[in-house]
């Protein structure tokens, strides 16, 4: 047992001189051989970006694609003191001025610690020259990647819309959980909606580099990057550049009109939508003034962002359609008539005087009784008329006396009643059943509401803003005002499409939307859109009387009828409204909807002009001119229009 116990001992000696004489000569004999391998064998893991899927309109025409692009970028963190000569070096490569560069490297919308694109389709003879000189350009790497590619320009920017860098609140979201800072993802539009179908998976490649970051070669196996669904609109593209041509003409047009004393129109801007009532399907969504979507392929720098989309410019970025929130005038008149009808406030066998001024009753025997005069938007009198000439004229003072019946008959001034005041608002109830105060749920970001104002909201508001809102009581004139769409209603064009959707369809109302399909990179449909509609309830006797009652505001005396003077009715059926906003201290702003009927085809057309004048001036010939390459009729020429409402 000794002998085993000293022959164990010696093994475990030996051993651990062994080990001891290993360890000093690693750590000391070979210590600067291994310091030499170890910085050649860094590690360094590249992401390989996925291409996004292509958006494409609803014949399969691509709106948006790919395209491979030589980019520059630059890290700010790894330039160290040296920015002012690579950015001068770069400058000199890329006939760029190095101010310029500056100024896109200081781009709010990156990270310190992420490249940022400064450059892109670089030319191969200087991203070769770069890359050949990599140590005089400390921070800068030359990348092929996809970029996003507009075949037809900037049409359908809106809809569409554009990519930028993943904002620091969205990182916080967990559906971005797998996003990290620096990443492009949809800011806007289509791109943003559906940024979990467009995105695809990035993919990976390991290189081993050394301590200065000289790629030693590729190792291990390369997982290749997916790229993203492709998804199908029901936006058509021919309709689309139609939709936006005529905007942008009519309202080029308005700018040498004179209404008035106000002087020329200003015109400013604009929106227009395409809509067919069967479906909800948007077949055109247009807002002026538009915007390149290709500018955000690069990095821009603030200033360049400031002069290209702010205020000066009209808020390009602005979707007018879905974020524009205007009084929509006499617009609304169809909607309050179905309404009144509804609650039998009015008849469609009555005839209603049409005089210039309409005074709303007062109390006689009080001498110090207020009287309030309200006027219609012509000082004659147009005499005695039914609902639905009212409708096709436009008669203002016919619709005054229906808001005050809703006073009159509905509105409980009782303080007892007073917290069940909304059951007494059934004006209110019927607006909103058109999808009115509230947003359409529209497949697009950054809808807006609208406003269909109650006693409820004016008391709110004005106990948030006493100043600009320095009444919280609901009157007898807010009900008259509402009637033709002023006081403080507020809708954005999509709504206002869409109730005309309604309209037509026999109060029918759709969801509108402008996904058509989703479609996997094997060509698989991912998914379709199901349609979303429901009632609105109205009697449809009543709502088929007030779209009738449309066709006459664009024939004989209608408020549209020169607007549409020697327009083709028996090859297309047109019934509208026309609607001049006040928008103090603007100019009045402009409406016209249509809806349309010819060849098994519907559509409804809704056009705004800010600061357009009349609806008639305006809007109306701009919508007659959507309407003409639709149905693939003569076009007529902008010419000046009486200004009616």
């Amino acid at each position: 047992m000794g002998l085993r116990v000293k022959v164990l001992a010696t093994l475990v000696l030996v051993m651990f001189a062994t080990l001891t004489t290993r360890l000093w000569f690693l750590q000391v004999l070979a210590a600067e051989q291994f310091k030499r391998e170890a910085k050649d064998n860094a590690v360094r893991l590249i992401e390989v970006p996925a291409p996004r899927g292509v958006i494409n309109d609803v014949n399969g025409e691509p709106l948006v694609d790919n395209r491979a692009s030589v980019v520059i970028t630059i890290n700010r963190q790894a330039l160290g003191d040296q920015t002012e000569r690579v950015l001068f070096d770069l400058s000199q490569l890329l006939d760029v001025p190095a101010d310029e560069l500056g100024s896109r490297l200081d781009d709010p919308r990156y990270y310190v610690f992420s490249p940022i694109p400064v450059a892109i389709d670089v030319p191969k003879r200087v991203a070769y020259y770069i890359k050949e000189h990599w140590i005089d350009f400390p921070g800068v790497d030359v990348l092929q990647v996809p970029v996003r590619r507009y075949p037809s320009g900037s049409v359908g920017a809106h809809v569409l819309g554009y990519l930028g860098q993943v904002s620091k609140d969205k990182l916080k979201d967990p559906g971005f959980a797998d996003y990290e800072p620096g990443d492009l993802v949809g800011v806007s539009g289509v791109e943003s909606y559906y940024e979990r179908d467009l995105a695809g998976t990035q993919g990976l490649v390991k290189y081993r580099v050394n301590s200065a970051g000289r790629n030693l070669g590729r190792i291990g196996e390369e997982q290749p990057p997916v790229a993203g669904n492709d998804v199908t609109l029901t936006i058509d593209a021919r309709t689309q550049e139609l939709t936006e041509g005529s905007l942008k003409a009519g309202i080029e047009h308005a700018r040498t009109l004179v209404e008035s004393e106000s002087g020329y129109l200003k015109a400013n801007a604009g929106a227009a939508v395409v809509l067919d009532p069967q479906t909800g399907a948007i077949e055109a969504m247009a807002s002026f003034p538009s915007f390149d979507p290709s500018v955000f392929t690069r990095s821009i720098s603030e200033n360049e962002f400031k002069r290209r989309f702010g205020w000066a410019r009209g808020r390009p970025l602005l979707n007018r359609a879905i974020q524009g929130q205007y009084p929509p005038g006499s617009t609304y008149k169809p909607f309050v008539a179905a309404s009144a009808l509804q609650r039998e406030i009015v008849t469609t066998g009555h005839y209603y005087p049409c005089p210039g001024t309409w005074t709303a009753p007062f109390d006689e025997s009080d001498p110090d009784a207020m009287q309030y005069v309200f006027n219609n938007w012509t000082a004659a009198d147009l005499g005695s008329m039914t609902i639905a000439t009212a409708l096709a004229k436009s008669c203002d003072t016919i619709f005054y006396p229906m808001g005050y019946r809703y006073w009159d008959l509905f509105y409980v001034n009782d303080d007892e009643l007073a917290n069940d005041v909304v059951s007494h608002e059934p004006m209110q109830r019927d607006l909103g059943a058109f999808g009115f105060g509230s947003q359409t749920r529209v497949d697009l970001s950054f809808e807006q509401d609208g406003r269909v104002p109650d006693a409820e909201w004016k008391k709110t508001i004005h106990d948030l803003y006493p100043e600009s809102f320095p009444e919280g009581e609901w009157f007898p004139g807010d009900f008259i005002l509402m009637t033709i769409g002023q006081g403080d209603t507020l809708v954005t064009p999509l709504q206002l499409a869409t109730a005309f959707g309604a309209l037509e369809n026999d109060g029918k109302i759709c969801v509108p939307h402008v996904l058509d399909r989703v479609v996997a990179p094997d060509e698989t449909v991912v998914r379709e859109y199901q349609q979303n509609c429901r009632r609105v309830r109205i009697d449809e006797r009543h709502l088929r009387y007030v779209r009738d009652a449309l066709t006459g505001t664009v024939t004989g005396g209608g408020t549209a009828g020169a607007a549409f003077a020697g327009f083709p009715f028996d090859a297309v059926w047109v019934a509208g409204k026309t609607g001049t906003a006040e928008v103090d201290p603007k100019q009045d702003y402009s409406w016209f909807a249509a809806m349309t009927a010819g060849g098994g085809q519907e559509h409804v057309v809704v056009v705004l002009v800010e600061q357009g004048g009349h609806g008639a001036t305006t809007a109306a010939p701009i919508a007659r001119h959507i309407i003409e390459g639709i149905y693939g009729l003569e076009f007529s020429q902008f010419t000046d229009i009486e200004g009616t409402d």
